[in-house]
Protein backbone atom coordinates (compact mmCIF):
# COMPACT_ATOMS: atom_id res chain seq x y z
CA UNK A 1 0.00 0.00 0.00
CA UNK A 2 2.79 2.27 0.78
CA UNK A 3 4.32 1.84 -2.58
CA UNK A 4 1.23 2.75 -4.14
CA UNK A 5 0.46 5.60 -1.85
CA UNK A 6 3.91 7.33 -3.12
CA UNK A 7 3.33 6.34 -6.56
CA UNK A 8 -0.11 8.01 -6.45
CA UNK A 9 1.63 11.18 -4.83
CA UNK A 10 4.66 11.22 -7.35
CA UNK A 11 1.85 10.92 -10.05
CA UNK A 12 0.25 13.93 -8.69
CA UNK A 13 3.02 16.17 -7.97
CA UNK A 14 3.31 15.52 -12.05
CA UNK A 15 0.56 16.36 -13.25
CA UNK A 16 0.43 19.28 -10.83
CA UNK A 17 3.53 20.32 -12.80
CA UNK A 18 1.91 19.87 -16.29
CA UNK A 19 -1.16 22.17 -15.37
CA UNK A 20 0.96 25.09 -13.64
CA UNK A 21 3.23 24.76 -17.07
CA UNK A 22 0.17 25.26 -18.79
CA UNK A 23 -1.16 28.16 -17.05
CA UNK A 24 1.91 29.84 -17.19
CA UNK A 25 2.29 29.11 -21.24
CA UNK A 26 -1.67 30.67 -21.47
CA UNK A 27 -0.42 34.26 -19.13
CA UNK A 28 2.49 34.26 -21.72
CA UNK A 29 0.42 34.39 -24.31
CA UNK A 30 -1.07 37.56 -23.46
CA UNK A 31 -1.41 40.08 -25.54
CA UNK A 32 1.73 43.50 -24.84
CA UNK A 33 -0.10 45.65 -21.79
CA UNK A 34 -1.87 42.84 -20.61
CA UNK A 35 0.89 40.77 -19.60
CA UNK A 36 -0.21 39.44 -15.53
CA UNK A 37 2.38 37.05 -13.25
CA UNK A 38 0.46 34.17 -11.69
CA UNK A 39 -0.48 36.13 -8.23
CA UNK A 40 -2.92 38.95 -10.15
CA UNK A 41 -3.53 35.94 -12.14
CA UNK A 42 -5.48 34.16 -9.44
CA UNK A 43 -6.66 37.81 -7.86
CA UNK A 44 -8.46 38.95 -10.86
CA UNK A 45 -9.81 35.65 -11.86
CA UNK A 46 -11.26 35.12 -8.38
CA UNK A 47 -13.30 38.43 -8.70
CA UNK A 48 -14.16 38.51 -12.51
CA UNK A 49 -15.15 34.45 -11.49
CA UNK A 50 -16.95 34.84 -8.24
CA UNK A 51 -17.84 38.21 -8.14
CA UNK A 52 -16.76 41.24 -6.35
CA UNK A 53 -15.43 40.90 -2.71
CA UNK A 54 -13.28 42.95 -0.06
CA UNK A 55 -9.66 42.66 -0.05
CA UNK A 56 -9.43 40.87 3.35
CA UNK A 57 -12.01 38.15 1.65
CA UNK A 58 -9.88 37.55 -1.69
CA UNK A 59 -6.37 37.85 0.64
CA UNK A 60 -8.22 34.35 2.58
CA UNK A 61 -8.95 33.03 -1.05
CA UNK A 62 -5.29 33.53 -2.60
CA UNK A 63 -3.54 32.25 0.94
CA UNK A 64 -1.91 35.23 1.31
CA UNK A 65 -1.74 38.23 3.87
CA UNK A 66 -3.37 41.53 3.43
CA UNK A 67 0.04 43.61 2.79
CA UNK A 68 0.73 40.97 -0.45
CA UNK A 69 -3.04 41.35 -1.57
CA UNK A 70 -2.74 45.12 -1.50
CA UNK A 71 -0.16 45.05 -3.75
CA UNK A 72 -1.70 43.06 -5.59
CA UNK A 73 -4.87 44.71 -5.77
CA UNK A 74 -3.28 48.59 -6.04
CA UNK A 75 -0.95 46.93 -9.68
CA UNK A 76 -4.47 45.99 -11.18
CA UNK A 77 -6.52 48.69 -10.43
CA UNK A 78 -3.78 50.76 -11.31
CA UNK A 79 -4.21 48.82 -14.59
CA UNK A 80 -7.86 49.56 -14.92
CA UNK A 81 -8.11 45.50 -14.68
CA UNK A 82 -10.18 46.13 -11.36
CA UNK A 83 -12.07 48.81 -9.57
CA UNK A 84 -12.63 49.53 -5.77
CA UNK A 85 -16.12 50.86 -4.83
CA UNK A 86 -17.59 51.48 -1.61
CA UNK A 87 -19.97 48.75 0.29
CA UNK A 88 -23.04 50.65 -0.23
CA UNK A 89 -24.28 49.27 2.97
CA UNK A 90 -21.18 49.80 5.10
CA UNK A 91 -19.00 52.81 3.56
CA UNK A 92 -16.14 51.75 5.68
CA UNK A 93 -16.00 48.83 3.32
CA UNK A 94 -14.04 48.54 0.13
CA UNK A 95 -15.69 46.11 -2.62
CA UNK A 96 -13.24 44.71 -5.07
CA UNK A 97 -14.44 44.18 -8.45
CA UNK A 98 -12.95 43.26 -12.04
CA UNK A 99 -13.57 45.81 -14.90
CA UNK A 100 -15.08 44.22 -18.49
CA UNK A 101 -11.55 44.64 -19.53
CA UNK A 102 -10.00 42.35 -16.53
CA UNK A 103 -12.90 39.62 -17.28
CA UNK A 104 -11.92 39.84 -20.52
CA UNK A 105 -8.88 38.45 -20.05
CA UNK A 106 -9.77 36.15 -17.69
CA UNK A 107 -11.87 34.69 -20.40
CA UNK A 108 -9.24 34.38 -22.55
CA UNK A 109 -6.66 32.40 -19.98
CA UNK A 110 -9.41 30.27 -19.61
CA UNK A 111 -10.18 29.65 -23.23
CA UNK A 112 -6.36 29.06 -23.75
CA UNK A 113 -6.49 26.40 -20.82
CA UNK A 114 -9.42 24.88 -21.79
CA UNK A 115 -7.70 24.26 -26.02
CA UNK A 116 -4.66 23.29 -24.18
CA UNK A 117 -6.29 20.63 -21.59
CA UNK A 118 -8.82 19.59 -24.77
CA UNK A 119 -5.72 18.62 -26.68
CA UNK A 120 -3.90 16.34 -23.97
CA UNK A 121 -7.22 14.61 -22.98
CA UNK A 122 -8.09 13.95 -26.76
CA UNK A 123 -4.44 12.10 -26.27
CA UNK A 124 -6.17 9.74 -23.72
CA UNK A 125 -7.88 6.15 -24.71
CA UNK A 126 -11.53 6.31 -24.11
CA UNK A 127 -11.50 4.25 -21.08
CA UNK A 128 -9.24 6.65 -19.16
CA UNK A 129 -11.36 9.87 -20.02
CA UNK A 130 -14.14 7.50 -18.52
CA UNK A 131 -12.39 6.88 -15.40
CA UNK A 132 -11.22 10.50 -15.08
CA UNK A 133 -15.14 11.50 -15.93
CA UNK A 134 -15.83 9.00 -12.74
CA UNK A 135 -13.14 9.71 -10.25
CA UNK A 136 -12.22 13.58 -10.89
CA UNK A 137 -15.26 14.83 -8.94
CA UNK A 138 -13.94 12.71 -5.62
CA UNK A 139 -10.51 14.38 -5.88
CA UNK A 140 -12.15 17.35 -6.36
CA UNK A 141 -14.37 17.15 -3.39
CA UNK A 142 -11.23 16.19 -1.29
CA UNK A 143 -9.62 19.27 -2.90
CA UNK A 144 -12.69 21.39 -1.04
CA UNK A 145 -12.38 19.49 2.14
CA UNK A 146 -9.04 20.00 2.30
CA UNK A 147 -9.18 24.05 1.44
CA UNK A 148 -11.27 24.59 4.25
CA UNK A 149 -9.08 22.45 7.11
CA UNK A 150 -6.15 24.26 5.77
CA UNK A 151 -7.73 27.70 5.71
CA UNK A 152 -9.17 27.47 9.43
CA UNK A 153 -5.98 25.27 10.86
CA UNK A 154 -3.71 28.11 8.80
CA UNK A 155 -0.84 25.19 8.35
CA UNK A 156 2.42 25.49 8.10
CA UNK A 157 4.68 25.30 5.40
CA UNK A 158 8.45 23.96 6.18
CA UNK A 159 11.03 23.27 4.30
CA UNK A 160 13.13 19.88 4.17
CA UNK A 161 16.11 20.11 6.86
CA UNK A 162 19.45 20.64 5.23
Amino acid sequence: MAGSSEELLAAMTEVSRHVLRLMTQCLDQLSEGDELSAAQYRALAALALRGPRNASVLAEELGVGRPAATKIVDRLARRRLIRRRRHPGDRRQVILEATERGAEIVRSVQSCRRRRLERVLSELEPAARDALRRDLPALLEAFAVSGRTASDSRELVTSPAR
